[in-house]
């Protein structure tokens, strides 16, 4: 990304390794936070570009009795077919990336110095990735992510396992980070941790 006055920065990492908490973190110290999965969202509503390209690829059945789409339709077809994955990654992932490049513009002109924003498929391999100053990835360890799964979804253990494995490709965006965080102990350890990486952002 080209040298700015705003710095763009993306939290990324496997469910359960923290990225809502560091988010929150950053939100806590008054910087603009963004959520992905909910801009995503708000770029499926009725009648938007992507609405109507997803509906032409995956047809009507996805949609809900009021004419939304549904995500958990929707999820279940791509969660296990990695060719329509793509196809739908393909609609959404140039939008999101846009809809990123236009908050960063808007907050450029209003002087804002930092903005974060978190998603798990964040990755210098993606145009998402691209449009971002540097790219924070939350680590932990295998064990301590199912058992934070399984506890905050109500699952067992084994099958917060099988989600973690189903997102291995993520893990591969650890090489590509700019700075890599762990979050293996206590909350009171990843402030400190998160600190000093916008202390090297600021500073």
């Amino acid at each position: 990304m080209k040298k700015q006055n705003l710095i763009s920065i993306g939290i990324t990492g496997l469910m359960g390794s923290g990225k809502s908490t560091a988010l929150g973190f950053f939100k806590e110290k008054g910087i603009r936070t963004f959520d992905l999965d909910s801009e995503a969202k708000k770029l499926l509503k009725i009648h938007t570009k992507c609405y109507e390209q997803i509906l032409e690829k995956f047809g009507n059945h996805i949609l809900n009795y009021n004419g939304t789409i549904s995500r958990r339709k929707l999820r279940e077809i791509v969660f296990n077919d990695n060719k329509s994955r793509k196809a739908l990654n393909k609609i959404v992932h140039p939008a999101l990336a846009d809809r990123i490049l236009s908050i960063c513009r808007n907050l450029s002109k209003r002087k804002k110095k930092i903005v974060i924003f978190e998603g798990a498929l964040i990755s210098r391999e993606t145009k998402i990735g691209k449009t971002l100053s540097y790219i924070l990835y939350v680590d932990a360890k295998k064990e301590t992510l199912s058992s934070r799964i399984s506890k905050r979804d109500k699952i067992e253990k084994k099958d917060a396992r099988k989600l973690l494995i189903m997102q291995k490709s993520i893990e591969k965006n650890r090489k590509t980070a700019d700075f890599i965080i762990s979050n293996n102990s206590n909350l009171k350890e990843f402030n400190y941790q998160l600190n000093l990486v916008l202390d090297k952002l600021v500073y």
